[in-house]
This record gives C-alpha cells, structure tokens and sequence, in this order.
C-alpha cells in the first residue's frame, strides 16, 4: 500500500488549497488570477489523489469480474453521495435563492455538468466529475493491472487529444478533459513500491510543483497545465519513502480525515457568514465562521460520512455473499 502519510499530505494541500482560495477573496471586488490557480490546482491535486487511492482500493479487493465492478461502485455511491445530498437540501430549504426542483435533482444526483443547470454550491463543480471518472477507474484497473507501465504512459499521452474534445464537441463531455490529470493518480499507482528517495522531497517536489504551477499557469485556458502538474505528481509519489514527522503526520491526518466537508462547507459557510449576515462586524462574522468550519466537518464526518461508509461497506459484502452463495447453489 502506498505510504499513508505522504497521501494524508497530499489530500490536506489539496483541501487547503480550496479552502484558501476561498476564503482569501473575501473583500475583494475581483478574483486574482492567482487565487483561482490555487483552488483549481486544489482540485487536481484531489483528482491526482482519489485516483490513485481508489486504484489501491481496487487491488485490496481480491475479487474480479462483475463482483469488483459492483463492490466498487457500490462503495463510492456510499461514500460521496450522502454527505453532498445533505448540503443540497440544507441549501434548497434554508437558503432565500429560488431553486427549481430539476435543479435540485440535477443536485442531489451530481449531473449538472450534463444538465447544464446552475450550481447550488460552487464547489459542486468537480464532484460530476469524479462521479464519471468512477465510472472509468474499474475499467481502467483491469486494464492495466498486469500490463507495462509504457503502456499506461503511452495512454497518458493518448489522452491528451481526447481531453481536447469537450472544447471541440460539447462540454457535456467535460470529465474527458480532466482524463489526463485522473490518470496522474493511475500512472502513481502502477509505479508503487519504488521508494528510493528521502521522505523530505515529498513536501518540497510538491511545494515546487505547487509554486511553479501558481505562478506560471494561465490556468482558466491552459489545460496543459493543470495535466502536467498531474503527471508530475503521479511520477513522483512512489519514489518518495514515508514521511516520519510526528507533527506534520498528525495535522495532516486530521485535515484529510475531515477535508470532504471541508471543501463542501466552505463555499456555502463563506456566503452565509459574509453575505447574509454582512451588517454584523468582521471579528463576528469570522469567529462565527472558523467555529463553523470546524464543527460542520467534523458532524458531517462522524454523523453523515463514517456511518455510511460502514452501511455501504456491509451492504457491499451482504451483496457478495449473497452473489457468491447464488453461484455455489
């Protein structure tokens, strides 16, 4: 398995990278080029990072044919639905904005780059996204298992034109362009287990990688960026060994353990705290948000996400046993 610590890193930049990117707007009558450059490099490194977890998750399963097909969708439908759902239905019934009720389905479903219909939280954006590339991964992993890895870059390169589609047919197609930066997470994963270089260049090839690509990029139109931070990161993940600073390890863990609210409740806390509570005064209105960004994470994680996870983890072995018995009989 790939080294926890350096993931757990990974995922807290990335989340990070999102939250800061939010919160430093506010105030400002415009959004800085470099703030958009650091939630969108947020969300790329999250894709980088659920890919190559999801693909480890795959090879622990120690199953194939449909049964690893249905066992992995089952257990992401439980994993990034409830918690999302939740944030839609607080938004359509709490907040004073008029919401059609395709738009709310649209939603909860996590279709609207298909629908094109108005997002209800802007961080939305990527989850349709993730959800296509769901669709993809299992694929993807039977695939390449026990192929070369020239194979695998072979296809990194292939992609590149095909991430150009959207742009030329319809942006229905929109995951395609983000193809590239998914496979970065793939590409890191058939390349585990080559640990050879100090722990310390891990935090310092991605601050480089994050520098570089922060202040360089142009990135509303320049997707080649965004795909070769990706593969970047996906070629240099493996050959790091583990991270061992107590420290950092333990703040890491945390904010990855948390950072699925983290970044649906950011958006949305931002606008309650500094629009529709603006006549109260700053210091008010950013205690009551940091009070808010740690709790609802922190109940969204233990009441909503860890308990579904479980119920999807049982029912997906409930449904493999049964498979499995119906099979024997």
């Amino acid at each position: 398995m790939m080294n926890k610590p350096n993931l757990d890193l990974l995922r807290a930049v990335a989340v990070l990278f999102v939250l800061f990117s939010h919160v430093l707007r506010i105030g400002q009558p415009q959004q800085s080029p470099i703030l958009y450059a650091m939630g969108q490099l947020g969300v790329m490194i999250f894709f980088v990072h659920t890919s190559l977890v999801l693909m480890q998750s795959l090879e622990r399963q120690q199953v194939s044919g449909s049964a690893l097909f249905k066992r992995f969708y089952i257990q992401r439908i439980f994993r990034i639905y409830p918690l999302s759902i939740t944030l839609v239905l607080a938004i359509f019934f709490l907040s004073d904005q008029h919401w059609t009720y395709y738009e709310l389905f649209t939603n909860l479903t996590l279709t609207q780059n298909l629908a094109y219909t108005r997002l209800m939280s802007d961080p939305l954006w990527s989850l349709p996204l993730e959800v296509q590339m769901y669709f993809m991964l299992p694929f993807l992993f039977v695939f390449f298992r026990n192929r070369p890895v020239k194979w695998l870059l072979a296809f990194w390169v292939l992609s590149l034109p095909v991430a150009m589609l959207p742009q030329l047919l319809s942006p229905r197609m929109g995951v395609l362009s983000y193809l590239p930066c998914f496979l970065g997470g793939v590409i890191a994963w058939r390349l585990q287990g080559r640990e050879r270089l100090p722990a310390w260049l891990w935090p310092l090839a991605l601050a480089v990688a994050s520098l570089v690509y922060l202040l360089f990029a142009d990135t509303r139109s320049n997707y080649f960026a965004r795909w070769s931070v990706c593969l970047v990161l996906g070629l240099v993940i493996p050959w790091v060994h583990q991270l061992s600073t107590p420290v950092l390890n333990y703040v890491s863990k945390i904010v990855a353990k948390y950072s699925y609210g983290i970044y649906l409740f950011n958006y949305p806390l931002l606008a309650l705290c500094f629009d529709t509570l603006a006549s109260w005064q700053p210091v008010l209105q950013w205690s009551l948000f940091w009070v808010l960004m740690v709790a609802l994470p922190y109940l969204g994680y233990h009441l909503i996400e860890h308990p579904m996870i479980k119920l999807g983890a049982a029912w997906r072995e409930r449904k493999t046993v049964a498979a499995s018995q119906l099979t024997g009989a």
